[in-house]
């Protein structure tokens, strides 16, 4: 009976040894890198797209500007929950006021007129236009949660015998 107990034990503490290790190497990949970022926006955009190196420069140029804006922003956020931390406080995980969610919302939008009229201006019209089915592509992808592949390789269930 002992032996039996050791061993649920032992197996017990392997999975969960197994199970912090994997969320330290998801938290290592999880990094974020402003230049590979913006790189694997480029790069997604040009495979759509069909850019010229002028055309993708200026857009890698104007991803990595939003890349190191939202570095900044995310930086912002640790530090402030490192000080709380620092003070013995726990960091605050609360819901933006209403008041506050328009005003992100608002900023959002003002900043995505900014960056199509940008596009505008970098595309040409037919380019643009594809730009806009894809940035929609996207976004409903979005709401369903991602591209979902289907378990098991996406063969489907296999038949009844």
């Amino acid at each position: 009976m002992k032996k039996v107990l050791f061993l649920i034990v032992a197996a017990m503490m392997a999975t969960f040894s197994f199970a912090q290790e994997g969320r330290g190497q998801q938290r290592q990949r999880m990094e974020f890198n402003p230049e590979e970022m913006a790189q694997r926006q480029t790069v997604q955009l040009h495979s759509v797209l069909q850019l010229d190196s002028i055309q993708y420069q200026a857009i890698l140029l104007m991803n990595y500007a939003d890349a190191v804006t939202m570095q900044d922003s995310i930086n912002a956020r640790r530090a402030r929950a490192e000080k709380m931390r620092a003070e013995g406080k726990k960091p605050e995980r609360t819901r933006p006021t209403e008041e506050q969610m328009k005003a992100m919302m608002e900023l959002q939008k003002q900043r995505e007129e900014v960056r199509n009229e940008q596009m505008k201006q970098i595309l040409t019209p037919e380019q643009y236009e594809k730009y806009l089915k894809h940035k929609e592509e996207q976004r409903k992808n979005m709401r369903r949660g991602g591209q979902r592949v289907p378990r098991g390789g996406g063969q489907g269930r296999m038949p009844r015998q």
